[in-house]
């Protein structure tokens, strides 16, 4: 979410090898876009991947039906 002067309200900072920045770099490149801009579209994109699957996944977990204790032999 943005503040109202425009700034998203949560910083991440992380660190990155020469190598990991320079990938980062070419896709800003690449996509016109800030590596910020480059994150945020790849954290969305892999969340809308999985997504489905993990709802999918949850719903199995929810309508599954309990196992039942075995009695055990007298």
């Amino acid at each position: 979410m943005l503040d109202s002067g425009g700034m998203r309200e949560r910083l991440f900072t992380m660190r990155m090898s020469d190598e990991e920045s320079q990938r980062l770099d070419a896709l800003a490149k690449h996509y016109a876009l800030n590596a910020a801009g480059v994150l945020r579209m790849l954290v969305k994109r892999e969340y809308d991947a999985v997504q489905p699957r993990a709802v999918s996944d949850l719903e199995k977990f929810i309508t599954a039906p309990m196992p039942q204790k075995k009695k055990p032999k007298k």
